[in-house]
């Protein structure tokens, strides 16, 4: 029996380690985010030293640097034992500062392909409304998803990294506290839901394709969605939904219904980040923004790949062991964000 185990990382701005892109490709010895200042190697250290703990076959790692040569330096400096690179990558050519890549062990998956043939149902311009002003206008993804073709002992697995459409709104706590500007905020915060929603629609419609061409088809949908189970403030007084949910598929097809690997988790250590909400007041308030889809072949018998019972973790205990002092400063954590995993097996 193989066992194969994947995992979603959020690397936090690994850009700003390395130089400018018209710089060769090499690590700074400081960094400076926000205002504070950071050791790159104790902040690279410590997301290796995640990494590395997890142990993970097939890791989706979001907020990754710019350019190939710079992941190939993280791997080459922090994740290469006795002079052999633990893992070989993909990564996406879309984001900006901060690109998707799926990061995998060549010695458990014969390879990680970007499937030209299937990845434009993803990522070509399609019509939405996101300013909610029912015009649909042409919109196109923020970071175009990362599809990835794995072998694994001859099964196909299709993976797709997302990293959706950031919440972030500049000066937000400032607009939200001021009533004059709170309306624009309001807006603000609507048109990022929106596009965030629309994103999730685009990658539902594109696996549900895929679910209708051939129903056995194992697909892991999985990164930083950029929202929660349940609604925010805004999903539930304005919009009425939430991301998650579209991406998981409606009841009236319960056959096309994707698994949530992280329900698996007791519901006190179902999340992954943790931030105070200026628009709630709430302190510390947990949220899985990091999740692991799992098409209904993986969890229903209909691949021979499937997912262990019971696999699917936050990990909550790799992440707290690379915590030094409070973990508020960047080089002081591996990353904001709790990874989350399953685990697959198939005999």
């Amino acid at each position: 029996m193989t066992t194969l185990k994947v995992t979603t990382v959020n690397g936090e701005w690994m850009n700003d380690w390395f130089t400018l892109d018209a710089q060769p490709a090499a690590f700074k010895p400081t960094f400076s985010r926000d205002g504070d200042q950071g050791v790159t190697a104790q902040a690279a250290g410590r997301l290796a030293g995640l990494i590395s703990a997890i142990d993970a076959d097939i890791v989706a790692l979001v907020e990754a640097p710019s350019r190939p040569a710079e992941l190939a330096l993280f791997i080459e400096e922090y994740l290469t034992v006795d002079g052999t690179a633990t893992y070989d990558f993909v990564q996406g050519d879309s984001g900006g500062s901060q690109k998707l890549a799926l990061l995998f062990k060549p010695d458990r998956v014969a390879g990680a392909l970007t499937p030209s043939d299937e990845v434009e149902l993803f990522i070509e311009p399609w019509l939405a409304d996101v300013d909610g002003d029912a015009v649909l206008d042409e919109y196109a993804f923020t970071r175009n998803p990362l599809c990835c073709t794995i072998d694994v002992d001859g099964i196909t697995l299709q993976v797709v990294v997302a990293h959706l459409k950031s919440n972030f709104i500049n000066q937000g706590s400032e607009m939200w506290h001021d009533p004059a500007r709170r309306p624009e905020f309001i807006r603000a915060a609507l048109r990022n839901r929106r596009r965030i929603a629309t994103e999730a629609m685009r990658i539902r419609r594109a696996t549900e394709q895929r679910m209708d061409a051939d129903p056995s088809s194992a697909i892991i949908v999985l990164g930083d969605l950029n929202d929660g189970p349940g609604q925010d403030f805004f999903e539930e007084l304005y919009l009425a939904h939430n991301v998650t949910d579209i991406l998981v598929g409606s009841p009236y097809r319960p056959e096309r219904l994707f698994g949530h690997a992280q329900a698996d988790v007791p519901e006190n250590q179902r999340f992954s980040a943790e931030f105070d909400d200026f628009v709630t007041e709430e302190a510390h308030r947990r949220v899985l923004l990091d999740h692991i889809l799992l098409s209904p072949a993986l969890t229903n018998g209909g691949s021979p790949l499937t997912k262990v019972p019971g696999s699917g973790l936050v990990e909550h205990q790799a992440w707290a062991a690379q915590i030094a002092g409070d973990g508020s400063a960047r080089d002081q954590r591996a990353t904001d964000h709790r990874p989350a995993s399953v685990t697959l097996t198939h005999s």
